[in-house]
């Protein structure tokens, strides 16, 4: 069964048509990046599943139940099992580590305090987290703040996150340690992962199929060996 199906997606902000007949499959476990030029609409792809912009139109279907138009919301898409991660990570700095995962899970009524709190260890221990729990996000790195960001999101009882950047802005040790996380994300807990990325080199690291966001609409996914020699120019230019 398909994780996500999204068919024929349009999407005009102010009357600019920015994408055009998007499609898009994953399996359960599976992992695509997603990448093209500054402002072609990658980030919005990803809001729009999100349920945080509105579709014109087309079709989405989430493990096999299409999404009611009335039901493109972020509440609802959040139910129905998506967590998106901000590329500013988006955490409330007057709030520990701890709390900043804790809160939405009983805003959500997610299960009694024992076991929120089983949810909320749980996540931590995943992206390494633990040490700092009691910690602010002012006191931390930037790799920690973006750790805790996807925890959060993932105990939110994500089978699907949607990373907007998740390496941007991070060092080179920074950045092998969270895409190491993610990986484990998808391999141990079939976590299926949609993530925008400006540089190809985190799908190649990610062993991660690549989809290209040209004229408004996604290309079929290609590992990053097989871009080299493709047919489509302006795909093969994408390396630079």
């Amino acid at each position: 069964m398909e994780s996500v199906s999204i068919k024929n997606l349009k999407f005009n902000y102010a009357a600019i048509n920015i994408l055009n007949g998007v499609n898009l499959f994953l399996d359960k476990g599976d992992m695509v990046c997603i990448t093209g030029k500054s402002g072609e609409g990658k980030s919005t792809l990803l809001k729009v599943i999100a349920g945080l912009e509105k579709a014109m139109s087309g079709e989405i279907v989430l493990f096999g139940e299409p999404v009611k138009q009335s039901e493109w919301t972020a509440l609802s898409m959040a139910q129905k099992g998506i967590g998106f991660v901000f590329q500013n990570d988006a955490l409330i700095s007057d709030l520990t580590v701890r709390d900043n995962i804790t809160i939405p899970l009983r805003y959500h009524k997610m299960g009694t305090e024992d076991e929120i709190k089983q949810k909320v260890d749980r996540a931590l221990l995943l992206m390494l987290a633990s040490s700092f729990a009691d910690e602010y996000p002012y006191s931390l790195s930037l790799g920690m703040r973006k750790r805790v960001a996807i925890a959060r999101s993932w105990a939110l009882n994500a089978k699907v996150l949607l990373l907007d950047e998740p390496t941007a802005g991070l060092d080179k040790n920074s950045r092998v340690n969270l895409l190491s996380l993610v990986d484990n994300l998808k391999t141990l807990y079939k976590t299926t992962i949609i993530m925008v990325v400006s540089d190809l080199g985190v799908a190649r690291d990610l062993n991660s199929k690549i989809s290209f966001l040209i004229d408004k609409k996604l290309t079929d996914p290609l590992y990053f060996d097989d871009i080299k020699n493709h047919e489509n120019l302006r795909i093969r230019a994408m390396l630079g």
